[in-house]
């Protein structure tokens, strides 16, 4: 977008220069000579061209001067114009401008996607976890080399919006209005809870996670509407308590989040009303016989529900939580969208 108003201001400009110069032509003409309004404009019009029709006879002398000035006026405005155009299209200004309507329209076909505010270290991992998983998203930063640096790491283009997050009119071109989720990672937690407000008035349900490099920043992420938040000196510290008293425990959470050589994965799906997955018990519905896939937990009114037995009814609204590898959740998420489809 910012190509875009660029080459309207340019172009913008050379529109007033010239109509500046034609009626400040035809205005001294009228004014020196005593013509019509409309011969004088006739006049400005074939001096600043400079198309050779002649000089109208018995002109006083500072007509002729005035009319020279015209002249270098008109021919200074033309060259303006041609170099800017020059400019536009030796810079690839117009490669530019294409990709980017190219790219914001991309995002405006977006639907339930991700917006990813910062990419720097934290968001580069977001992005990484996204790409494997083949979701929708968005980055937001403002500076676009740092994005293109990331679209050079992972070897493959995203679409993206250049600007400041904290601004409502950035999250609207990065469809806030229609994404499922909003993840911002500025290290500075003044801008994130910014960013969170404006979020939250643009999109009431939206769910938002937030960074935190301050553990009391937490509370007014919190208040200002995000969903969760994340302090990253608190996790890191859990997380190395935790490596030193049970070491086993975290190689298995690294596996599973983050795609150890046992390639295993956990994912939530939620039970449609039409899902084949509801009014079924989870030993009618055979999920690990069928699909390689393990119910660890489900979600029921808002409470969890550890290691649910086989007689349990799953039900419209109920969320599982599923342990398995990559291709075996897909597998059964296609079957899901399948059975719907039909319905």
């Amino acid at each position: 977008m910012e190509e875009y108003r660029r080459l309207v201001k340019k172009f913008f400009i050379t529109g007033v220069l010239i109509a500046a110069v034609f009626f400040t032509g035809a205005f001294g003409y009228w004014m020196l000579e005593d013509w019509s309004f409309l011969d004088a404009m006739f006049e400005s019009a074939i001096t600043i061209s400079t198309v050779g029709y002649g000089i109208p006879e018995d002109i006083k002398p500072a007509t002729k001067l005035f009319s020279m000035g015209l002249i270098f006026a008109g021919i200074s405005v033309v060259l303006y114009g041609v170099s800017a155009l020059t400019q536009f299209i030796v810079e690839g200004e117009i490669n530019r401008y294409i990709y980017t309507r190219r790219r914001m329209k991309m995002i405006e076909r977006m639907r339930n996607h991700h917006i990813v505010v910062g990419g720097g270290k934290t968001g580069k991992h977001i992005i990484s976890e996204f790409i494997k998983r083949g979701y929708e998203f968005v980055v937001v930063d403002h500076n676009e080399e740092e994005i293109k640096k990331l679209m050079d790491f992972f070897g493959r283009e995203f679409p993206y919006v250049v600007g400041d997050a904290t601004e409502e009119d950035i999250l609207l071109q990065a469809g806030i209005d229609r994404a499922k989720s909003l993840i911002t990672t500025l290290p500075d937690d003044t801008k994130n809870v910014f960013v969170v407000l404006s979020a939250r008035t643009l999109n009431p349900s939206i769910n938002i996670i937030s960074r935190a490099s301050d553990i009391e920043s937490m509370r007014k992420l919190l208040y200002a509407g995000a969903t969760s938040v994340v302090a990253t000196a608190e996790l890191t510290g859990v997380r190395m308590a935790m490596m030193a008293t049970n070491p086993g425990l975290i190689s298995f959470l690294d596996v599973v989040t983050f795609s150890g050589k046992e390639n295993l994965r956990l994912e939530e799906m939620a039970v449609e009303k039409d899902s084949f997955l509801s009014g079924k018990t989870l030993a009618e519905l055979q999920l690990p016989q069928k699909f390689n896939v393990i119910v660890i937990s489900m979600r029921k009114k808002g409470n969890y529900v550890f290691n649910p037995k086989g007689d349990t009814l799953v039900e419209p609204g109920d969320r599982l939580i599923v342990l398995g590898k990559p291709e075996d959740l897909e597998k059964l998420q296609e079957s899901l969208k399948k059975h719907l489809a039909m319905k």
